[in-house]
């Protein structure tokens, strides 16, 4: 029988043990190529930082002292979001997960919005449909793009661009990421900026976060990202839904392969969501 206790943001390895158990067994069990991790110091930076802002939303299982699944949630503003939701593969389908669902969500009790990201599992497809959120089937855009160019309108941004960042989460999702825009610039992100209209971050060959007032905007902070990918890797952008159509010529533009892989979930008012391209940590 599963024990379910708050975590502390010293046990960070757990949850990084536990999520790279879950997502490997997943990418296997799809058949996918298991993919590389972020450094440690940035995943320590990620999970000390969501337990220590949000430690209402941080829980751990444990079977006879062992941990095995791992749920953590936060709350910007009023809009909630599930960062992360894991099950050691050993123990999977067996109620933990919707234990550690159940508690996440109660975090967020009273929030206008929420968000979910998830995986192809039907197990969390299922899951998370039943907690009332509406499913946006998402496609996901890979392979070694053709070389764009950087567009004019794009500049590079820095920490003294997180006024725009958080007007822009604002008018987009209505809510600021708050803190957790220091912690992505501060790990391995690179922010591009259009002026008064938006910003990106990418991650090595990824994109990791993208908001903008208007869709011209979003399509040059996209190709800006790819642009700048390192040359002769494949690019990743993931959650593009029917809503962030914005984002479709830019992915063909750039010779990327388009697949439906997983789902983003949506409850109450996220604001127009578009376009926004979200964090996988951070919503």
């Amino acid at each position: 029988m599963a024990e379910f206790r708050p975590i502390q943001p010293d046990e960070w390895p757990v949850l990084r043990d536990l999520a790279f158990a879950a997502f490997e067994d997943l990418d296997r069990r799809q058949g996918e190529p298991v993919t590389s991790p972020p450094s440690e110091d940035v995943i320590a930076r990620r999970f000390r930082h969501v337990v220590e802002t949000d430690p209402g939303g941080a829980w751990l299982a444990e079977e006879d002292g062992r941990p095995v699944g791992a749920g953590l949630a936060i709350l910007r503003e009023g809009l909630w979001g599930l960062s992360m939701l894991v099950v050691h593969p050993a123990v999977q389908s067996a109620g933990i997960g919707r234990a550690l669902l159940e508690r996440t969500l109660r975090y967020g009790d009273g929030a206008r919005g929420g968000i979910i990201m998830s995986s192809d599992d039907w197990r969390a497809l299922r899951a998370y449909a039943r907690a009332g959120f509406d499913m946006h089937p998402a496609a996901r855009a890979t392979g070694v793009p053709r070389r764009l160019e950087l567009p004019a309108t794009v500049r590079p941004g820095s920490a003294v661009d997180l006024g725009l960042a958080e007007a822009v989460d604002r008018a987009v999702r209505g809510a600021a990421h708050g803190s957790d825009m220091e912690v992505m610039l501060a790990g391995d992100a690179r922010m591009f900026v259009v002026e008064g209209r938006g910003y990106a971050l990418g991650r090595g060959s990824e994109l990791y976060l993208l908001a903008a007032t208007d869709d011209e905007a979003g399509r040059d902070l996209l190709r800006a990202v790819i642009a700048t990918a390192p040359q002769g890797e494949s690019v990743q952008i993931q959650n593009l839904t029917a809503t962030q159509g914005w984002a479709t010529n830019v992915v063909l533009e750039a010779g990327l392969r388009l697949a439906v892989h997983g789902a983003l979930f949506l409850r109450g008012d996220v604001g127009p969501f578009r376009p926004y391209l979200p964090s996988s940590a951070y919503l």
